[in-house]
């Protein structure tokens, strides 16, 4: 299997840099060195849904006489979202929010699936359905994470989670069957699989409860667990091409992904 990575070094440092210096100028304005600050650790078990920019990619070829769409028809684009982070929260002053910075690393056990039909076109011509196909995505990332808690009634909180990274965004098992003879798989190669590296970003917001295990021993609430929502912008996405006999990549477009999550937080 044939994996290719793509990688937009300039675009990605470029905005990482406007980020950091926005985040940096945000931080050193707000009380971070405040007592009770705390390293933190802890996950999260969701579910995550994806959506493809591009329904019915289409490729062009022989001077532009053919056409060949790939409109996707069927899919099964949720599946279970795990992810571990660690770092350090800065306790907040007043109306001020408590601020954590930490990495994380999200990935799914499982792919999202989605199924179309290959529909070749002849100018003047109607379409025809050569194919049904199929084909799996798999995402996984690294994010640089901030979060901004509000504590209220001492042991409800709500907050606001912002975060940005590189995202690999895996698109493989493309497989075809010919429309007139099922279970039949087409003769030419299949689209490569393909790797790209993209920046992504999230925004995500929720509540949260505090307690501690064993009161008895401390008044101070050093596990939380949360529920919340997170819109993920998860960068393009395409296939290779099918080698020199269809020298074109499957390009589906831009991948987002809304996700909803219970977390687990320990504070040390």
């Amino acid at each position: 299997m044939i994996c290719n990575i793509q990688w937009q070094s300039k675009q990605w440092i470029n905005e990482l840099i406007k980020n950091l210096a926005g985040l940096i100028i945000f931080l050193f304005s707000s009380p971070i060195f405040a007592a009770n600050s705390h390293i933190y650790f802890g996950g999260t078990l969701g579910s995550s849904m994806v959506k493809v920019g591009n329904n019915n990619p289409q490729i062009n070829y022989d001077g532009g006489i053919l056409t060949d769409a790939y409109p996707i028809h069927k899919r099964q684009a949720n599946t279970t979202l795990m992810s571990i982070n660690g770092g350090y929260e800065f306790s907040g002053i007043g109306l001020r929010p408590a601020i954590a910075l930490g990495l994380s690393i999200f990935g799914t056990p499982g792919d999202y699936n989605y199924r179309g039909k290959v529909i070749e076109t002849a100018t003047g011509d109607p379409g025809s359905t050569l194919y049904h196909y199929k084909y799996h995505v798999h995402s996984t990332r690294l994010t640089f994470e901030s979060q901004f808690t509000w504590t209220f009634l001492k042991k409800f909180a709500s907050f606001i989670n912002l975060g940005i990274g590189p995202a690999l965004n895996r698109l493989s098992g493309y497989t075809e069957s010919s429309v007139e003879s099922p279970g039949c798989v087409a003769l030419p190669p299949p689209f490569q699989s393909y790797t790209n590296i993209y920046f992504s970003y999230q925004i995500g917001l929720g509540a949260s409860y505090a307690f501690h295990l064993k009161p008895e021993e401390s008044d101070h609430l050093d596990e939380r667990i949360s529920l919340g929502y997170r819109y993920v912008n998860l960068g393009d996405a395409s296939f290779g091409t099918r080698g020199a006999v269809y020298p074109y990549y499957l390009d589906i477009g831009r991948l987002t992904s809304n996700e909803v999550f219970l977390g687990y937080t320990h504070l040390f």
